[in-house]
């Protein structure tokens, strides 16, 4: 009696797993990958991923380092025009001789015993 369920139940897997692979012949013309195959093209494309990732986060940085080094150079420039503008407007209001011609520098304006010579 012991035989008899054993060889009914083996003959009940047999036909229970038949089907599947059944299911399995019309795709004989996919070629069968093993799975370290397709572990090494998930970590291939996950390397390239982050690879494309981090170039484009090098470049950006770049880039914002040439910006600010253009901004910081745009920054000192105009913080030594001011200086200079400060400096000469100090000595303007200190020295009446020198706000005089400037502002016959700036303005033409002449003195009255001069003469404006007019060359073409």
């Amino acid at each position: 009696m012991k035989q008899a369920v054993n060889s009914y139940s083996v003959g009940t897997l047999a036909r229970v797993y038949s089907p599947a692979i059944d299911v399995v012949r019309p795709l004989w013309w996919i070629p069968r990958i093993p799975n370290y195959v397709w572990l090494a093209m998930i970590i291939m494309t996950i390397s390239a991923l982050s690879y494309s990732a981090y170039s484009r986060a090098r470049e950006q940085e770049r880039e914002a380092r040439n910006s600010y080094s253009r901004t910081s150079t745009r920054f000192e420039n105009a913080r030594n025009v001011n200086q200079q503008i400060k400096a000469q407007t100090e000595r303007i209001r200190q020295n009446p001789h020198t706000a005089a011609q400037v502002a016959q520098d700036q303005l033409r304006l002449i003195r009255r015993n001069e003469v404006v010579v007019s060359l073409r």
